[in-house]
């Protein structure tokens, strides 16, 4: 067997890992109802199918251009996260937004995740 086939093969069942639970409208979607909630929009960060998170450290606020860096066909999950001054969206209204719009959930400690893809094992 070429090293050509066992690298496609290797891509294939890394593909074969994730149920695809999202798609990038789903993800255009979310990006311009946090837009338009401003300053009441929950913070974030997305991990890609490879294990990248973005930000790398911390947590990002800005929806309007920042989200739109991430390639949403390969976004795993984003994370949103009230934000600690009560001013935005509680856990309860971004599980509501997010289901309204489509998504798969799953509620965590003190945030919301977002599912663009179901890791299977």
């Amino acid at each position: 067997m070429t090293d050509e086939l066992r690298g496609d093969e290797a891509k294939e069942q890394t593909h074969r890992q994730f149920l695809d639970v999202a798609d990038v409208d789903t993800w255009s979607d979310l990006q311009v109802v946090m837009v338009q909630l401003g300053r009441a929009a929950p913070y974030w960060r997305a991990q890609d199918t490879q294990g990248a998170v973005v930000p790398q450290q911390g947590w990002e606020r800005d929806w309007d251009r920042r989200f739109r860096l991430v390639e949403y066909k390969y976004i795993e999950w984003c994370e949103l996260r009230p934000k600690p001054d009560s001013t935005g969206l509680t856990l309860a209204d971004i599980v509501g937004v997010c289901e309204a719009i489509g998504f798969q959930t799953d509620v965590l400690a003190d945030t919301v995740r977002v599912l663009g893809y179901r890791l299977l094992r």
